[in-house]
C-alpha cells in the first residue's frame, strides 16, 4: 500500500502529515511526503530536479522531523514544481490514499492553496481524505487522530456511491467504528410526484419516503457489507447537504463519491461533495467511481 501526503508548512499540512503517518502506520502503508514549488509552467521548464531538491528536500526533512519525531525517517520526500494539484495528482497515480489539508499557504510564494483540494476531489486517481482547519472541533489530535465517532458515508444509489459505501465499510472494520449509511430524500414541496398509481392511496411524502426507504435497504443488502460491521441507517427528508451536516455531527470520518444521481432522488453528489469540502466539519474521504 502507499499513501501521498501533501505539505507546505501550514497548520492545515501538519495536521494532514500526522492523520496520513496515523494510517500509515496502522495499515502497513508506505507513506511518501510531497511538496511543491508553485511556479509558473514557463518558468518549471528552467529549474532542474537538482535545484528544486537543494531548494525543497532540507525543509522536507526539518518539517517532517519537527512533526513525526523519529517516526520521520520512514517518510520518502518528493519535491516537485509546477502546479501544487497537478504534481499530487501525479504522485497518487499509484497510490491507495492521497492526504492533504483543507487549505494552506505555499512556503515560497505565498499562494494560498484552498483550491486545490476541490481540484483534486475532481480529479483523484485515488480516495482523496482531506483534514478539516486546525480550529474545527472534529479534526486530528497531535497523534493524527480524528476524534472518536462514527464512520459516515452518503449514498444516493449510484455506482459511485456504492464504492463510496465499501470503502467506508472497510474503514468502519478497520477502526471499530460504527458505520452510519445516510440517504436524503426530497417531499412533494420539492416538487417530486410519486408514480400515478400511488397517488389514491398514499400522500406523496409517504410514497417518496417509502422508496427511499426501499432504495437504501436495497443498497445496503447489495454492499454485502461484514457480519462484524455495526451499522445504522438514517434517512433524512430533505437536501443532501443538511443530511450529510446532520449525520456527520461526531463523526470520525465522513465518506463521499464524486459524483452520483440517485435517479427519482434527485442526488447530484457533485454539488454536495462541494459543498462538503467548503464546510468541513471531520476529516472527509472523496472516493472517486471504481
Amino acid at each position: 500500500m502507499k499513501i501521498v501526503v501533501g505539505i507546505d508548512g501550514s497548520a492545515e499540512s501538519t495536521d494532514a502529515l500526522r492523520f496520513a503517518a496515523a494510517e500509515a502506520g496502522a495499515t502497513g502503508a508506505d507513506l511518501l511526503a510531497v511538496t511543491v514549488w508553485e511556479v509558473s509552467t514557463h518558468a518549471a521548464r528552467y529549474l532542474s530536479q537538482e535545484h528544486v531538491d537543494d531548494a525543497m528536500i532540507p525543509w522536507m526533512s526539518e518539517f517532517i522531523d519537527e512533526v513525526l519525531g523519529a517516526k520521520g525517517a520512514d517518510v520518502t520526500k518528493l519535491a516537485a514544481s509546477g502546479s501544487a494539484g497537478g504534481a499530487l495528482l501525479d504522485a497518487a497515480a499509484d497510490a491507495d490514499q492521497l492526504v492533504v489539508g483543507s487549505r494552506g499557504l505555499n512556503r515560497l510564494q505565498r499562494t494560498v492553496l484552498g483550491s486545490v483540494s476541490r481540484q483534486l476531489a475532481s480529479h483523484t486517481p485515488c480516495p482523496l481524505t482531506v483534514i478539516p482547519p486546525a480550529d474545527v472541533d472534529g479534526g486530528v489530535n497531535d497523534a493524527g487522530v480524528a476524534a472518536s465517532g462514527p464512520v459516515v458515508v452518503g449514498i444516493d444509489g449510484s455506482a459511485n456511491s456504492m464504492t463510496a459505501l465499501q470503502w467506508a465499510a472497510q474503514r468502519a472494520v478497520r477502526t471499530d467504528s460504527l458505520l452510519r449509511v445516510t440517504m436524503a430524500w426530497r417531499g412533494e414541496s420539492a416538487g417530486w410526484r410519486p408514480a400515478p398509481e400511488f397517488s389514491d392511496v398514499l400522500p406523496a411524502d409517504q410514497v417518496l419516503e417509502a422508496q427511499a426507504q426501499e432504495m437504501l435497504d436495497e443498497a445496503i443488502q447489495a454492499a454485502a457489507l461484514p457480519d462484524s460491521l455495526r451499522l445504522e441507517t438514517l434517512l433524512h427528508e430533505g437536501s443532501p447537504k443538511h443530511a450529510l451536516d446532520e449525520a456527520a455531527q461526531g463523526a470520525s470520518m465522513l465518506v463521499l463519491g464524486t459524483r452520483g444521481h440517485g435517479g427519482f432522488m434527485g442526488l447530484l453528489l457533485g454539488s454536495v461533495t462541494s459543498h462538503t469540502l467548503d464546510h468541513l466539519r471531520c476529516p472527509t474521504t472523496v472516493v472517486p467511481a471504481a
